[in-house]
């Protein structure tokens, strides 16, 4: 007997393969990396991607934020200035009944004569008094940042298996005068194939705003005027005298008539004089007609200044002095 066996079986096989394209690196086979354009079929794998587009549509529209923006706060400008505009009718139109002068009568002493007292009103309105608040935008800022990108990722896959398989066979009895053959022959046949791709792209941007809103500046109204009606105080300076020891200059003085009237014009007698001396030495005279620091009968009274000077210092020099009466004041420059 003999049996005779023959069986031939091929495979061709190409294992998975992957490519892959982000960030200039391409990826194949059991995932080694590959130098950018590599390919195993001659190709390029480089970014496919294309972001110029992106890049082209979306810079209209931040020229359009840009746009707006600028809009706006010009729009915001005239309402604000319509708005004061408005507040300055509205208070222009919006009467009151207002002091706008005091007359302020003075007793023969120079004080406040309260029951004389006049007050002048009108009618007024109220944009005299209250000043509205007008704002500006003092400082705008904008900044734009965008930012475009784009990915393009490509996967591939390719599997083939191929398998043939032939068999012969003999049996014999009695020496090979009976014998039995077989033959069979089988082939079979596997293929995969896949293949994805992937892109994307995105886009985004920023937009920062920096605005100052403030006060502008504007003017105040004027105070109403005061007016004081009372007595009235004249001056008149004599000539300087000087005292000398020895041909110098050891002393300057001079003599100041101080009269003072009622406001109808006659004298106003005993009445108490206040002196601001300016740093001179002031001395009141109490000779007849005259009653020191109090106005005599002609509503007079007389001061003498004097100055000590010291070696050296022998130059004239300019004092102010202020003579008061109640709440009248009369201020006069002296050289001496």
């Amino acid at each position: 007997m003999a049996n005779e066996s023959k069986t031939s079986n091929k495979t061709r096989s190409s294992g998975p393969r992957t490519a892959a394209r982000a960030g200039g690196i391409a990826l194949r086979g059991a995932g080694f990396p590959a130098p950018l354009g590599a390919g195993g079929d001659g190709g390029l794998l480089g970014l496919g991607a294309d972001a110029s587009g992106q890049l082209e549509n979306i810079a209209p529209t931040f020229g359009n934020i840009l746009s707006s923006i600028g809009l706006g706060v010009a729009n915001s400008q005239a309402a604000l200035d319509n708005g004061i505009i408005e507040t300055v009718r509205k208070l222009s139109d919006t009467k009151i009944t207002v002091v706008t002068e005091v007359v302020e009568h003075l007793d023969d002493n120079g004080l406040p004569d309260v029951a004389a007292t006049e007050l002048i009103t009108n009618e007024l309105s109220v944009l005299n008094f209250v000043t509205p608040t007008v704002h500006e935008w003092k400082h705008v800022a904008i900044s734009l940042d965008m930012n475009v990108g784009a990915m393009d990722d490509e996967t591939g896959v390719s599997y083939s298996v191929a398998s043939e398989q032939h068999s012969l066979g003999l049996a014999g009895l009695f020496f090979g005068f009976v014998g039995v053959g077989y033959m069979s022959d089988t082939e079979t046949y596997r293929s995969m194939m896949a293949n994805t791709h992937r892109e994307a792209q995105w886009s985004s941007g920023v937009v920062q705003l920096d605005a100052t809103l403030a006060p502008r500046r504007t003017t105040k109204f004027p105070v109403p005027a005061s007016v004081s009606i009372g007595p009235q105080i004249f001056v008149a300076q004599g000539s300087i005298v000087e005292t000398k020891v020895g041909g110098v200059v050891t002393e300057r003085s001079v003599d100041v008539l101080i009269n003072v009237r009622k406001a109808s014009g006659a004298v106003n007698p005993s009445k108490l004089i206040e002196l601001d001396a300016g740093g001179l030495l002031p001395s009141f005279s109490t000779t007849a007609p005259f009653t020191g620091s109090t106005t005599n009968a002609d509503g007079q009274c007389k001061v003498t200044l004097r100055r000590s000077i010291t070696l050296g210092f022998a130059q004239p020099v300019k004092r102010s002095l202020t003579i008061r009466l109640g709440q009248i004041s009369k201020r006069f420059d002296l050289v001496i």
